[in-house]
């Protein structure tokens, strides 16, 4: 299983949202899979490589997008956006998402390597109950954003010591050293940046109306296991942390 991973902060309602959003895509439908964002990519938005018009949130959703589709008839950018979400529902994929509006977590990732903040561990444990109860005895990669070679070893090394020194069976379902790649040659990065996007506007379903057809689709595709065991109670991978 292969685990994209990304993160967001927007102003939501008035209010500042960090949100993580991440998508689970099975291993062996993953060529399949950047071949039909190629696909996608070459029919609605031109492009003549994979790294070209990189599909992000912000851009998909953005007012222009919609006024352009409302007074032209149609928007490139959310005809990609459409067409992403499909394609995700084509290849199983399942999609996370973690949201908070506290002050002392909106900065998602922590600034030193001893301890893993709140939306990530949450985050892990979600994805581990995916690979429990859907891939067991299989290993997934957690694949990130490049941002900069100081931010991202510490992030990964604060990832590797949560996962390795504290119980929980880590190593049973994740190789402990995560991946960091440049979004714009990952069709799976660029499909969990729009997952973040859309989980961050849950934070207030006033705001921004229009979008909210797309969080449905996005919900539609969030993974749900029984909890403690218990027939009929079901955990959604898709929550505010506080």
């Amino acid at each position: 299983m292969l685990f994209f991973i990304d993160e967001t902060w927007q102003t939501v309602g008035g209010q500042r949202v960090g949100a993580l959003g991440a998508v689970a895509i099975p291993h062996d439908a993953y060529n399949g899979y950047c071949s039909a964002v190629y696909r996608m990519k070459k029919d609605i938005l031109g492009a003549d490589e994979l790294m070209h018009s990189e599909i992000k949130g912000q851009r998909c959703f953005a007012r222009a997008a919609f006024r352009h589709r409302e007074h032209q008839g149609s928007s490139e950018m959310l005809d990609a956006a459409e067409e992403l979400l499909e394609i995700l529902g084509r290849v199983g994929a399942r999609t996370f998402v973690i949201w908070t509006t506290n002050p002392t977590l909106l900065t998602l990732r922590q600034p030193h390597t001893a301890a893993l903040s709140k939306p990530y561990k949450q985050l892990l444990f979600d994805c581990r109950a995916l690979m429990e109860r859907d891939a067991p005895g299989k290993l997934a990669s957690l694949n990130f954003d490049l941002r900069g070679t100081r931010e991202d070893e510490a992030t990964a090394c604060t990832m590797q010591n949560y996962m390795v020194r504290t119980r929980g069976g880590w190593d049973k379902h994740f190789i402990c050293i995560p991946n960091f790649t440049v979004s714009a040659v990952s069709p799976g990065l660029q499909a969990a940046d729009m997952i973040a996007y859309l989980g961050a506007r849950m934070a207030d379903p006033n705001d921004r109306p229009e979008i909210q057809p797309y969080i449905a689709r996005m919900r539609a595709l969030v993974y749900e296991y029984k909890r403690g065991g218990q027939a009929g109670r079901r955990a959604r991978t898709c929550r505010r942390v506080e």
